[in-house]
């Protein structure tokens, strides 16, 4: 552990009083922040402390991704980028996922967390681990890499997705009691592990593969673990469609069905959700991950998003997966957060940069349950900081650095990463995983899984 002090750059905490301090500064002792503010009145209690120019350079809370699938960035450019939902899914990406192997999982668990460290985030919710991919294999990789992560155990019991019945090929389904099973052994094992950095949820497969009684037993399994819950909800309009058809309710009925609505309850897209929903969310402290990329990239639709906030939703945001995005770069996610909404509501004030800044990280924050200590730059809490570097063309001239940030920068203007007080991003190199060696390993199981698929990919084919 050390003691720093990052100074001279813009400092924006995102405390919630919307402020920026020009040649700011942060102190940081061991794993928490001990002083933000004006450099001039910080230097004298630094003394002793390493310094960290960042002049010229944007200073945030650590990015948390509120959804995402580790097991998808390996397939990142080998599904076709013109098709909607089911057929995605049906045809393409899990024609992949079940001939996954443990390694093949974990390759591209490394190759997700390597990007997402190099381009500002520092937490994550992966939505639900299959027993195939190796829990405990990609649990250890959390640990090492040094990034903080949710990570869900997948819960099912049926092979359906929303409408359509016995969907889910044979090599992802699994049986509900041995998901149970697993998700407590691995709670015991791994919950709390790398300094509290792990967390263990249950990651519940859509409805159509989860049966009444498992999402029930679900429910009193989050309860009396004191755990969170992730799962899709109204990604597309034919997922509203089968709730009405099936259960004679709408998205937030049925949750309320099943008792999964809550803090720490954390939702996937929910694109077509009413107010009803939203006040039913806003008043239960339940969480909306909106992936403006993937809803794009799928024509699922545009969440109403504005909207919630506007009704008090606790609103993150999520990259999803590497076939529908297709980058885990929270950074750019956010700029296209806040265009949409623009663009919906045919109103350029409908949503602001302090808006998706605080949704990419308070909001994260109090999604995890951890709103007391990460998203934010405040003393006392964990010192999980990003260092943008406002140097390429892209990002000059330096002059608004919270515009510059949500509208002009990527994730490639990530120069340092700290968490829990240590770099694992310094000067653009990433301190914890070998980066030559994670991108060797991940083309290699990549041409092993298309070998087991006996595909063939043509890198010049129009799809």
């Amino acid at each position: 552990m050390g003691r720093f002090f990052l100074k001279g750059g813009f400092v924006i905490p995102v405390d919630g009083k919307r402020r920026i301090i020009a040649n700011g500064g942060v102190i940081v002792e061991d794993d928490l922040i001990e002083m933000v503010g004006e450099y001039e009145s910080l230097k004298a209690e630094a003394r002793g402390a390493e310094v960290i120019d960042t002049s010229n350079c944007v200073v945030i809370p650590g990015l948390i991704d509120t959804h995402i699938h580790l097991a998808q960035a390996l397939i990142r450019g080998i599904v076709p980028d013109n098709v909607t939902l089911i057929p995605w899914l049906r045809d393409w990406v899990w024609k992949f996922l079940p001939l996954y192997d443990q390694e093949d999982a974990r390759a591209s668990a490394a190759l997700c967390i390597l990007e997402m460290l190099k381009t500002g985030t520092t937490a994550f919710i992966e939505i639900h681990l299959h027993s195939r991919y190796g829990f405990n294999g990609i649990a250890e990789l959390v640990e090492k890499s040094g990034i903080r992560g949710v990570l869900s155990k997948s819960i099912m019991d049926m092979q359906g997705y929303s409408g359509e019945e016995n969907i889910l090929p044979p090599g992802l389904w699994e049986r509900g009691d041995e998901c149970i099973r697993e998700f407590k052994e691995m709670y015991r094992r791994w919950n709390g592990r790398g300094n509290g950095r792990i967390d263990v949820w249950l990651g519940l497969r859509s409805p159509g593969a989860v049966s009444d009684k498992l999402f029930l037993e679900a429910a009193e399994i989050a309860k009396e673990y004191d755990t969170g819950i992730t799962n899709h909800i109204a990604e597309v309009r034919d997922d509203v469609e089968y709730y009405r058809k099936v259960y004679g309710t709408s998205p937030s009925g049925l949750l309320e069905r099943f008792n999964m609505l809550g803090e720490k309850r954390v939702y996937a897209h929910c694109v077509w959700l009413d107010e009803e929903d939203m006040r039913k969310f806003a008043s239960t402290g339940t969480t909306v991950s909106h992936c403006p990329s993937s809803n794009m990239k799928l024509g699922s639709g545009i969440a109403p998003v504005s909207d919630m906030l506007r009704m008090g939703v606790n609103v993150g945001l999520g990259c999803d997966g590497g076939p529908s995005n297709d980058s885990y770069d929270l950074i750019r996610e956010m700029k296209l957060a806040a265009l949409l909404q623009k663009v919906r509501t045919h109103n350029p004030s409908a949503i602001s940069a302090w808006d998706v800044l605080e949704m990419a990280t308070r909001n994260g924050a109090r999604a995890i349950g951890r709103q007391k200590m990460l998203g934010s730059l405040e003393p006392g809490k964990k010192a999980d900081i990003v260092v943008v570097d406002l140097k390429r063309p892209s990002v000059n001239p330096i002059s608004n650095p919270l515009s510059l940030l949500v509208y002009a920068a990527s994730g490639e203007d990530v120069r340092d990463v700290m968490i829990d007080g240590k770099f694992v991003v310094r000067d653009k190199k990433v301190l914890t995983l070998d980066e030559e060696e994670v991108l060797k390993n991940a083309n290699k199981h990549f041409n092993k899984l298309i070998n087991k698929a006996d595909v063939k990919i043509d890198p010049l084919a129009i799809i």
